[in-house]
């Protein structure tokens, strides 16, 4: 059986859609537990089940990891084909109606459908069973879940596992996190769209859309495609129209390809270099001389070059060099919290912060995430769900299991994000067991193992889509640092020269009034490794290191200033430093985390209230798009004022301390780093 026993329609396309928001109920189950026990059944009996809320998700604990659904509904009044659309499900998914098993799918970062035509009945129960496997051997994972299940930066982190009292409970998202649509269509539909812009010399683009399309008849459908595309942001622009006819055996799927020649292009930019134009594409499909499908996609035109080498990474978007500046972003644990209003207030923070990359960390956003940053601006390093280490000693089985799946979720992964603009690149694993700086934690045949399912992966990407650069992993040719908290002092920053910063930080205390504190303890004095502290992230040792162990300070309010200033601090001396070997040697830096995906104690600047803690402004001082530093021997002397000379130097004036000749008031030639 395929891993994916369902059609895979990515962009909306329906004639008519109705959402299954209502009416539905559920059961908490055991892995396994439900069709023998008839729960797919049309006339089995589930008064006894709990309403259920759809979207939603659940937390999936360790005997407790799957979750069925049932819905009723009618027949719909109309005479096209109807499909049943899940949004998403995490993770695996097995669906019935009327209990006949449709088909299934595994991951949670890509929509699923199966046409529900011949199957209907003038009253139907739709049911679903959701799996989330709860893995506890984190060096044998073969399930993709990503930093859901398995870091430190979740709920009850990885490195606690095993080690807290039994109130705590280790979990993992389960459940469906997207909406359930019916939806009507003609006999042939669009399993996805990809636009590809390609500059020429002079005002010119050349626009190639290529369309899948499928037959769900058994017959021959002729038919065509009606194109349309025109601006989608801006006012003015060509408009271009075009028509293209197909033929399709029964059940065929076939790709048709449409040049067209854009003039005068209007160019997408990141918000701090310019205006991210977008375009939209409307596809009317229609077959057997009727309306079949009706698809729409927005794009951008943009160019995009990365090279990595080992004395300093360039990235360039249309040519011009960038010094990326950001963070590490998920918006929330349970996703389906992450709606439009606080993703879209997330992106405005970024921008507030002088950021203009988020790094998505081995997971996927909703949907209303990219397009949201396509529309701002903001640049996207997208990761796929993968973290740490996987398959370790497991059987054959297992890892062709896991191979099969990475490769899945890669090619979904294109089809989901191929038009969206923002999305600059993508990385395969985060931190694998082959990177060089964790090689020494690993085993030879699993580093081996995992390498070579991310080198096939990365291949598959660049083959599916040539228009943005490929990273087998992260944290390998990109340096994940972490001098200041885990390891070493702060002061030893000042000696690292990285092409790329993809993680810097130090954990900080949220603010005193911050409503995250309702689920921590706020008793004083606290345990220095406190159970409810370190459910949420917090780091006793290296807490105690860089900044006191909490005992240590008279008060709450004390420890969360202590703390924030060392964070702020941190973060500030490690930007200046990197910005002052901008395009020289450092290609950018991304800090940890900008915010919270739930109530913790963590390396972010703004915590899951999105309250900023005292680094917030640090950063964006350090990362404003014109920023002045000042390099000096360490206490060799104090800065008390700056001149600035219009078209000349910069100047600061300070005062010499010891070591320096007694020549009060001297003057030091400082830079001016403009961001562009």
């Amino acid at each position: 059986m395929p891993l994916n026993d369902c059609l895979s329609l990515f962009p909306l396309q329906a004639l008519n859609r109705q959402e299954l928001r209502t009416g539905w109920r559920m059961a908490i189950a055991t892995l396994g537990e439900g069709e023998d026990q008839g729960f797919a059944r049309l006339d089995f009996d589930d008064d006894a089940w709990a309403p259920a809320q759809v979207p939603r998700l659940h937390g999936a604990t360790s005997g407790n990891e799957a979750i069925w659904y049932r819905l009723r509904f009618a027949r719909p009044r109309h005479r096209q084909r109807t499909l049943v659309r899940f949004d998403g499900a995490f993770l695996v998914a097995n669906v019935w109606l009327n209990g006949r098993l449709l088909g299934s799918h595994y991951g949670y970062i890509a929509p699923f459908t199966f046409d529900i035509s011949s199957f209907l009945l003038e009253e139907n129960v739709l049911a679903v069973c959701i799996e989330a496997p709860v893995e506890t051997d984190l060096a044998a994972k073969r399930h993709l879940t990503g930093i859901f299940g398995d870091s430190d930066i979740k709920p009850y982190p990885s490195r606690e596992l095993g080690a807290l009292s039994e109130q705590f409970a280790w979990h993992v998202p389960m459940g469906l996190w997207q909406p359930v649509w019916l939806e009507q269509v003609g006999h042939v539909v669009a399993e996805w769209m990809h636009c590809e812009p390609r500059l020429e010399q002079g005002d010119l683009a050349r626009i190639k859309l290529r369309t899948r399309l499928r037959n769900l008849d058994g017959r021959i459908m002729t038919g065509e495609l009606a194109i349309r595309l025109a601006a989608d942001n801006f006012e003015g622009g060509a408009q271009l129209e075009m028509r293209r006819a197909f033929r399709l055996n029964g059940h065929e799927v076939q790709d048709v390809l449409v040049e067209l020649a854009l003039p005068n292009p209007q160019l997408w930019y990141p918000w701090a270099h310019g205006e991210p134009a977008l375009y939209q594409a409307q596809v009317q499909v229609s077959a057997d001389e009727r309306p079949s499908a009706s698809l729409r996609e927005t794009f951008g035109i943009r160019d995009v070059s990365l090279e990595t080498r080992a004395e300093g990474w360039t990235l360039a978007v249309n040519g011009r060099r960038i010094f990326i500046r950001g963070a590490g972003y998920c918006s929330e644990f349970f996703l389906d919290a992450a709606g439009d209003e606080l993703l879209k207030a997330d992106l405005e923070l970024a921008r507030q912060a002088s950021m203009d990359m988020l790094r998505l960390t081995a997971h996927v956003e909703p949907p209303g995430f990219y397009q949201l940053a396509d529309r701002s601006g903001l640049l996207v390093w997208q990761e796929l769900p993968l973290t740490g280490s996987y398959v370790h000693r497991a059987d054959a089985r297992s890892m062709a299991f896991f191979r099969e799946a990475v490769l899945a979720q890669a090619e979904e992964l294109v089809h989901l994000l191929f038009n969206h603009p923002s999305v600059l690149l993508y990385a395969v694993h985060d931190d694998p067991p082959w990177n060089r700086a964790l090689a020494w934690l690993g085993e030879r045949h699993t580093e081996q193992l995992n390498r070579d399912v991310d080198e096939e992966a990365a291949a598959l990407l660049r083959e599916l889509d040539g228009s943005r650069p490929v990273m087998a992993s992260s944290g390998d040719q990109d340096v994940h640092c972490d001098i200041g908290w885990s390891q070493g002092h702060w002061r030893e920053l000042s000696r690292l020269n990285p092409g790329f910063v993809s993680e810097v930080g130090a954990q900080a205390l949220p603010n005193a009034n911050s409503p995250v504190w309702r689920h921590l303890n706020r008793g004083w004095p606290v345990a220095d490794d406190d159970q409810s502290w370190r459910y949420a992230g917090y780091q006793p040792r290296e807490f105690v290191d860089a900044i006191g162990a909490p005992s240590s300070h008279p008060s709450r309010d004390g420890c969360i200033r202590v703390s924030q200033e060392y964070q702020a601090h941190l973060l500030g001396f490690a930007i200046d430093r990197w910005r002052r070997e901008k395009f020289a040697h450092c290609g950018g830096v991304l800090i940890t985390q900008l915010v919270d995906a739930f109530p913790a104690i963590s390396a972010a600047v703004l915590d899951h209230a999105r309250r900023p803690k005292r680094a917030f402004r640090a950063v964006a001082d350090a990362f404003a798009p014109l920023y002045l530093t000042v390099d000096l021997p360490e206490n060799d002397a104090s800065i008390d004022g700056l001149l600035l000379r219009p078209g000349g130097g910069s100047y600061a004036r300070g005062s010499p301390n010891a070591g320096l000749p007694a020549r009060p008031r001297s003057r030091f030639p400082i830079s001016s780093i403009p961001q562009r």
